[in-house]
């Protein structure tokens, strides 16, 4: 969740601190703004868990969020022993090129995963030649297995990107309907508040959505050009 969301959200969560901390007047408005009030703190909690499944979700897009990594090497690894075999009997077995060469060390997992399942599909005719000639017996399971591992890994980051796009759109939503719904608590409050300037100062205040910066220490304002600047004097500097 981006900054503008998080400030919005710690607005809401100050109407409902709010609101709270002036019981009186809310239950002197009228009773549909007690009713806002309360779906605020529902849709608040929703923001939040929202917030909370899209940067999980985010961290699993990242190739370091995932064993893609570790999968991959799993299936270079099954792939190689094949590799090596079929080129070693390359001319003396036929058709056996189909199953002597490595994928480039840049394909990407999409492609090698495609490529070890062609490999694992091919080498099926070569089995027993290639027991014969050192392999595991269960070689060609070893491969299929691991390519299914690194499919499922891709196929986990691609859900990771739509479960943060859904995130997010629901985040939208319910940031604007909480907008609304404060909105709607401010037209109810501001007849009661009109004649108490200190609970409509806080009012305004707790429903406000803060900028970036505005914690933390006040700068002066800068001296106009040409206008001479006000200085106190204290009764010693006068004695003297």
């Amino acid at each position: 969740m981006d900054n503008k969301k998080q400030r919005s959200l710690q607005s809401f969560r100050r109407v409902q601190g709010w609101s709270v901390a002036n019981d009186d007047i809310l239950k002197a408005a009228p009773a549909a703004v007690a009713g806002f009030v309360g779906k605020l703190g529902e849709v608040a909690a929703r923001i939040e868990y929202t917030a909370t499944l899209q940067d999980t979700q985010l961290h699993l897009t990242t190739r370091h969020g995932t064993d893609a990594n570790v999968r991959r090497t799993e299936v270079r690894e099954a792939m190689r022993p094949i590799t090596q075999v079929a080129r070693a009997l390359h001319g003396t077995v036929f058709g056996i090129s189909a199953i002597s060469k490595m994928p480039g060390s840049n394909a990407d997992n999409e492609h090698l995963a495609a490529a070890a399942f062609s490999m694992a599909e091919n080498a099926t005719i070569f089995r027993t030649t290639l027991i014969e000639h050192g392999l595991q017996p269960d070689c060609i399971e070893t491969l299929r297995t691991a390519a299914e591992a690194l499919k499922a890994s891709v196929d986990a980051r691609g859900l990771a990107r739509s479960e943060v796009a859904g995130a997010s759109k629901g985040l939208r939503a319910d940031i604007s309907q909480a907008f609304k719904l404060v909105s709607l608590i401010d037209a109810g409050l501001r007849p009661l508040l009109r004649n108490n300037a200190s609970k409509l100062a806080s009012w305004r205040n707790a429903k406000r959505v803060t900028t970036k910066g505005v914690v933390g220490a006040i700068v002066p304002p800068a001296s106009t050009p040409n206008t001479p600047v006000k200085t106190s004097v204290t009764t010693e500097d006068n004695a003297a």
